[in-house]
């Protein structure tokens, strides 16, 4: 019995060096059984929604998507958090969906269905406006935050898709002045406005100053991506060990050993075996580029004295052909 070897070693830990010097994307497949498991949840989830439990089965989806990502799994995913008051979350992800598809060409029905779904749905998005009067628009540092998630100057009085529900609103300053608002959005079409008050309503609160917090996250960081590095490292070594193994089977049991096509069984379970330890150390050195250059911008920022913002730092996911990695830029 024949079989093909598909990777060679030198695709897989080219492309983790590359992405550890420079923003860009990876292609790492999920190992077997882990795609083995992404399935399961995802029929899980799909039973589940049939059902109508349909918050038990987002929650599968969700854990299936981050195991083994698919854009068919984003697809139930998002007629999942439709219907589950969750429609700017839901918007998003069709229109993810959509542009995927479109990028690669291969699913263009879906494509089709994804793109029809967002625009629908964008017509009836409820939004939220968040208002910053021109005296807190002066004050050096200002930050703002909606459940967590920084709203940059650029947002400021825009209308922004929002899910059903309630949403925190944090304004801060690097002064340790804080406060804190809410906003309810309960209808879909809905465009509610927070307006934030001036500084003087501000009260003192918890926030991490010049040689707080932000050191140590930088750290931290700094800590984990050099971990990253090292693994990454020693997976690409035992990597091409392995390869070099089924370069030296190929000689005898591939009818094209310097393709590495017609091969035994054995060579392309060799040859599966050495792509798993490739995919670590993609992952390690995804990892690593990421971890040392955000603990590097988190390091200069807190060096001025500043608390980062969203403008100066951000760790945003790189979609390509090839499949998907994260880019960390920032201004200082």
């Amino acid at each position: 019995m024949l079989a093909r070897v598909i990777h060679p070693a030198a695709r897989w830990i080219l492309g983790a060096a590359l992405l550890a010097a420079l923003p860009g994307e990876a292609s790492a497949e999920a190992p077997p059984e882990v795609r083995a498991t992404a399935e399961k949840l995802y029929q899980d989830a799909y039973a589940l929604s049939l059902d109508g439990q349909h918050a038990r089965a987002c929650k599968l989806y969700e854990e299936s998507d981050r195991l083994d990502p698919a854009n068919g799994t984003k697809l139930e995913l998002a007629k999942c958090y439709e219907k589950t008051l969750r429609p700017a979350s839901a918007w998003a992800l069709y229109v993810m969906v959509a542009d995927g598809d479109k990028m690669t060409g291969k699913n263009w029905p879906r494509e089709a269905q994804a793109r029809s779904r967002a625009r629908a749905l964008e017509a009836t998005l409820p939004r939220l406006v968040v208002v910053v009067p021109e005296s807190a628009r002066r004050k050096p540092g200002l930050r703002i935050t909606r459940d967590g998630v920084p709203v940059g100057e650029a947002l400021w009085g825009t209308a922004m898709p929002v899910d059903l529900g309630k949403h925190a609103i944090l304004a801060s300053a690097p002064d340790n002045l804080v406060w804190e608002g809410e906003a309810l959005v309960s209808r879909m079409g809905e465009t509610v406005t927070v307006t934030i008050p001036e500084v003087s309503a501000f009260h003192e609160g918890e926030m991490a100053g010049e040689g707080g917090a932000a050191p140590i996250a930088a750290l931290t960081f700094a800590g984990v991506g050099i971990a990253g590095l090292v693994v990454g490292g020693v997976f690409g070594g035992l990597a091409f060990a392995k390869w070099g193994e089924v370069e030296a089977m190929a000689q005898g049991q591939c009818h094209d050993p310097s393709g590495l096509s017609g091969c035994t069984i054995a060579v392309a379970e060799k040859g599966t075996e050495a792509s798993r330890y490739a995919t670590a150390s993609t992952a390690g050195f995804v990892v690593g580029g990421v971890g040392l250059a955000a603990g590097a911008a988190l390091w200069l920022v807190a060096s001025k004295g500043k608390q980062p913002t969203p403008a100066q730092i951000e760790v945003l996911p790189a979609m390509g052909r090839e499949g998907v990695g994260a880019v960390v830029r920032g201004s200082f």
